[in-house]
């Protein structure tokens, strides 16, 4: 299978990421992502995602 490498195809690969780190870290500061917060406190991704937040 070949990856589509032009420069449009670049583009949107990095429009959609960017989209989605959007929507994960909005996610992260929701009522629910604080009480992942609280419960998952050790969690490796959980505490990058909390940097990430400035907490």
């Amino acid at each position: 299978m070949k990856i589509d490498m032009g420069p449009e195809a670049i583009a949107k690969r990095l429009q959609v990421v960017n989209e989605l780190r959007r929507t994960c870290l909005s996610l992260a500061n929701s009522s629910a992502g604080k009480e992942i917060l609280k419960k998952f406190s050790t969690n490796k991704s959980v505490q990058r995602t909390s940097r990430s937040l400035g907490r």
